[in-house]
């Protein structure tokens, strides 16, 4: 390892603190109390065409040999890191990359130790508790790969470790990422024992005009832009960044905003205050498909005085088809699932559930099929495991048992309450049908009603015979039929802005060079409450799929972000870099005498605060009649967003993280006293700032000094602020003489 070297990205600046002065923090690594040591780690190659976006996992770094073998059964004290983005000259020698070529939207990474190690797994849908995992292994930012519905976990081999096995890195994690310092007070490091490999999920977008933009200048020039871009126009004095950056919506993406359905039994379709009458045979039929009624299927229209007005569902034939109708009759009194006494439904999952109910013999028979050699079970009226269903498990021998699941367990057995009717194998599926009563044994046995127009369910596959820890799960939704008698099917009124449901879907040109896949991406962003309350008033474009104009949701790996009728200029020159981390370190001591005793190091934590949707939402091009605006003396529009939160912890570093160029600060108080916690200004490339390198001295592009407290009052610090408990009130401010898609309201914080 090598000791004394010089800061890789040169001088770096904090932001004081109230009661701190860290005019005398030493934010030159070489001067760390105590002695640093560091090391690089130089990412695999990052390769791409002008527009696109790359956005996944590269693969795994092994640490220096040498930082292996020290710490083998020991466990390092990371106090820093650094990051550039640099590409290979033909000498051998690296060069930093612009941030105009290739825009850092945001990075996540994990180091690994050799008792933990970084497992992809498939997300079954947005209750996946394993999206928990997800989110505490990449620190927030969401899925990279989210159309495969794949995501990167640490498994931890070692929970009952003194300290951690691996550790993520983040914070600062945009257009701030090179000049901004990620470092922490002395005594204060991230820990990992026995560390060996790093993985870096990158964010990265091609920017690089290639016909203007000469390789070592960082003089911008705007290359093609969609036209949902808002970013000034490339004649335009003002023009020193991409509209690219901000992640526009394309014509490449299609809005899917899902038309609300659902089944009624009781009364009619308009005399509901959330619903209404479906108006044609083509959407009955379409609305019946989308909401699972499933085959064998007859599609009819007509006029049956005795069935209710619209669009209607129910068993014929024999209780062997499904009948979707659409009834043209308009003075009709039958009212949507009169009478009814039997139900049936029926899904196709990880498993295949069929479900009879009778209320005229009391009876519910339950048939459900999955794979003959390993375990399989059904969780009744779920979305999660942590909804605590009734479930049926069958193993992989035939044995049938009852369970109360819990929250990521698998909770505890149930006394019997069902009768096996029958169980056969065939063609490896094991089918077993049961049978019990409508109500439940007990409170903890689900109990069954006729009145049920839907039921969501979770399944489960396990991976041996018995019962264990799941290999694959999925959620799933039976949509009941009446067997005597007919349900409706009715329209949902449109739901209040910021409700609205729906997802993306990317369609790639297939141009030369383009390496997208086509695929959906959820739209997960909300707004409302204490933390965005505003821009839900405001109808900001973030808060609802409907509205939505721009961001992180619409920018994922390999998508170009120009419009489906512009070409990809330089299909034949990918831009190829690669990311390049410094990590200054120390040896951490269980019991450092210098402490009487006490550990070196205490380890950091890392958690996230948003104010926004909750990261991301749209900067208005302000105006006198814009919520949020106000003029400044100089003609220049500020807009401005503010929330509250609770807080958690010992602070001892505040990021706050938002995007160049139109990021102005970001102030966190106490809400209740009004004490300023930190305030963060940051401090613009191209402004001529006397400590700025020239080489990072970039228009439209930031650094951001972040708040530090620490134990050590002759270096300025201020000790760490209790917040845990604590509402914390945030005012972000942001340039908006122009707009911006996707700007973020990030606080990533450190605590103890």
């Amino acid at each position: 390892m090598l000791s004394n070297e010089s800061n890789q990205n040169g001088e770096y600046f904090l932001s004081n603190t109230p009661k701190g002065n860290l005019s005398k923090f030493p934010t030159h690594y070489k001067d760390y109390p105590g002695g640093v040591y560091s090391f690089d780690v130089l990412s695999p190659v990052v390769s791409t065409l002008y527009s696109q976006v790359w956005w996944a996992a590269l693969p795994a770094v092994r640490l220096p040999q040498n930082v292996i073998d020290h710490f083998n059964d020991k466990t390092m004290a990371v106090v820093g890191f650094e990051l550039d983005q640099v590409r290979q000259l033909p000498n051998g020698s690296y060069e930093s990359l612009p941030m105009t070529f290739a825009y850092n939207h945001h990075f996540e990474s994990n180091m690994v130790g050799k008792y933990s190690r970084m497992e992809k797994v498939k997300i079954t849908g947005p209750n996946d508790e394993r999206l928990s995992d997800m989110q505490r292994s990449m620190g927030g930012h969401g899925i990279p790969e989210p159309w495969k519905k794949e995501a990167w976990v640490v498994r931890d081999l070692k929970p009952d470790a003194a300290t951690p096995t691996s550790q993520s890195f983040g914070g600062a994690n945009g257009g701030e990422v090179r000049k901004s310092y990620h470092g922490y007070a002395p005594g204060y490091a991230q820990l990992i024992q026995s560390p060996q490999e790093f993985h870096i999920t990158p964010m990265q977008i091609d920017t690089w005009n290639r016909d203007k933009m000469k390789m070592g200048e960082a003089k911008f020039h705007p290359g093609p832009v969609p036209s949902n871009s808002w970013a000034p126009p490339a004649d335009s004095p003002d023009a020193i960044y991409s509209g690219l950056l901000e992640c526009p919506l394309t014509t490449r993406i299609t809005k899917i905003v899902e038309e609300g359905y659902s089944t009624l039994n009781t009364g009619t379709c308009d005399a509901q205050s959330q619903t209404g009458v479906v108006m044609s045979a083509t959407e009955c039929y379409a609305a019946a498909a989308k909401l699972g009624i499933t085959g064998p299927v007859e599609t009819k229209e007509g006029v049956d005085a005795s069935l209710p007005a619209g669009c209607t569902v129910r068993r014929v034939g024999g209780d062997t088809t499904t009948e979707v109708f659409f009834n043209k009759a308009t003075d009709t009194a039958a009212k949507c699932g009169a009478g009814v006494t039997k139900l049936y439904g029926n899904a196709t999952s990880l498993v295949t559930v069929s479900v009879h109910m009778d209320a005229g013999t009391d009876n519910v028979t339950i048939t459900i099929s999955g794979p003959s050699d390993v375990w399989f079970g059904v969780g009744f009226n779920a979305s999660a495991m942590k909804d605590d269903p009734w479930a049926v498990v069958v193993e992989g021998n035939g044995k049938v048992s009852e369970r109360k699941l819990r929250d990521q367990n698998g909770g505890s057995a149930l006394a019997s309450s069902v009768t096996v009717i029958s169980q056969t194998v065939s063609n490896s599926t094991r089918t077993v049908v049961l049978s019990r009563a409508l109500k439940g044994a007990t409170a903890n046995h689900y109990t069954f009603s006729v009145n049920t127009a839907v039921l969501p369910f979770i399944n489960a596959v396990g991976s041996g015979v018995a019962f264990s820890y799941h290999k694959s799960k999925n959620i799933a939704t039976l949509a009941f039929v009446p067997e005597d008698g007919a349900n409706c099917i009715c329209t949902l009124k449109p739901a209040p802005y910021g409700q609205g449901k729906g997802h993306l879907h990317y369609t790639p040109t297939n141009q030369k060079g383009e390496a997208g896949v086509p695929g959906d991406v959820s739209f997960g962003n909300h707004c409302g409450g204490s933390n965005s309350q505003d821009l839900l008033d405001w109808k900001n474009p973030t808060c609802d799929v409907r509205g939505y104009l721009g961001g992180q949701t619409a920018c994922h790996h390999m998508w170009s972000l120009l419009d489906a009728d512009q070409d990809i200029p330089w299909a034949d020159q990918p831009l190829q870099y690669h990311l390049k981390f410094r990590f200054w370190v120390q040896d951490f001591k269980e019991s450092d005498p210098t402490k009487n005793g006490a550990p070196s190091h205490q380890n950091v934590k890392r958690t996230t605060w948003g104010i926004a949707s909750p990261v991301e939402y749209d900067v208005p091009k302000c105006g006198p009649s814009v919520p949020g605006c106000t003029q400044q003396p100089d003609g220049n529009w500020v807009h401005t967003i503010q929330g509250t939160y609770k807080g958690s912890g010992k602070l001892v570093a505040a990021h706050f993280h938002c995007h160049a160029p139109t990021c102005l600060s970001m102030k966190m108080m106490d809400n209740e006293t009004g004490e300023v916690i930190c305030e963060e200004r940051p401090i613009y490339g191209g402004t001529n700032h006397p400590e700025l390198e020239k080489k990072y001295d970039e228009p439209g592009y930031i650094l951001q000094p972040p708040c530090l407290w620490g134990d050590n009052p002759e270096l300025g610090l201020q000790p760490p602020i209790d917040v845990n408990g604590r509402t914390l009130y945030t005012i972000k401010t942001s340039n908006a003489t122009y707009g911006h898609h996707g700007e973020m309201a990030w606080q990533q914080m450190y605590f103890v």
